[in-house]
């Protein structure tokens, strides 16, 4: 190996200027720079099949949300090559990951709309079915479904893949169909931001015919007025990082690090609301 080798991380990802990517980035950076590293950003477009070189590794390698297969990361792994993981996990724990902890934060916004607004009819807009995070607040909110005893058909389930566009689709269609709903919960913010703009324009009142919320926060959210759960997405790049460099010297690290996440409630819930039962 090099020696510029040695001080160098890649950070892999397939959206590096996505907002959550983007936040990640910058946090692991943060401390790759203070302790001497060089980050290079690789971004990965479609299934890699990757060619390994020993002699050509970097240092290690930080991974942001399962964009490797479980099956390069085993072997990237094997070849003795540290790694952190950001929002994924593989099979027994070995490799270490920081996540957020998805399901307190689903289980506080369900509570602060069913318990504190007395919302009975909750539509969820789901995130990627095939990435941690996606399953992990789909599994939240249907465990709260069960909690408070509610009926939520198949079709309340909207398609939104992390991806504003289709959430706003999503929303769209199933507003056509006048369905009697009296909340949106999103999987993050930046659909349930798309959501509320079609309900807006469809003529529905937010929060006093429909609540909204989302998972994650930013200052587009805080702006839009939306309520939400927030992990500190840098946060989860510096400690991603810190343990990565602690594995490049020396320490053994593994298992799962979850943050803990904040309720902020903004307009989208906060304005007095007259529930009639």
């Amino acid at each position: 190996m090099s020696a510029s080798a040695k001080r160098t991380i890649h950070i892999f990802t397939n959206f590096p200027t996505a907002v959550f990517q983007r936040d990640v980035i910058a946090g692991a950076r943060e401390i790759c720079d203070s302790r001497g590293y060089t980050v290079e950003v690789v971004e990965i477009s479609e299934p890699l099949n990757l060619l390994i070189r020993v002699d050509k590794l970097p240092a290690g390698g930080l991974v942001i949300t399962g964009v490797l297969p479980d099956s390069t990361l085993q072997m990237l792994h094997e070849h003795g090559m540290p790694l952190s993981l950001v929002s994924h996990q593989i099979a027994g724990g070995h490799i270490p990951a920081v996540m957020p902890n998805n399901r307190q934060g689903i289980a506080m916004l369900m509570e602060h709309l069913v318990v504190q607004h007395g919302r009975r009819k909750p539509v969820f807009i789901q995130g990627y079915a095939t990435q941690t995070d996606g399953i992990q607040r789909l599994t939240a909110f249907q465990q709260e479904v069960m909690r408070y005893n509610l009926k939520v058909p198949p079709e309340f389930y909207l398609p939104g893949e992390f991806t504003p566009e289709i959430a706003a689709a999503s929303m769209e269609a199933f507003l056509d169909t006048d369905p009697d709903f009296d909340a949106v919960v999103a999987a993050d913010y930046l659909m349930a931001e798309a959501a509320m703009r079609v309900i807006k324009a469809r003529g529905r009142r937010v929060p006093e015919d429909v609540a909204v919320v989302g998972f994650g926060d930013a200052p587009e959210a805080a702006q839009a007025g939306l309520t939400t759960v927030a992990a500190d997405v840098k946060e989860l790049g510096r400690r991603a990082a810190r343990q990565l460099i602690g594995q490049i010297e020396g320490l053994r690290i593994r298992g799962l690090t979850l943050l803990s996440t904040e309720l902020i409630e903004r307009e989208t819930t906060r304005r007095p609301i007259n529930v009639a039962k």
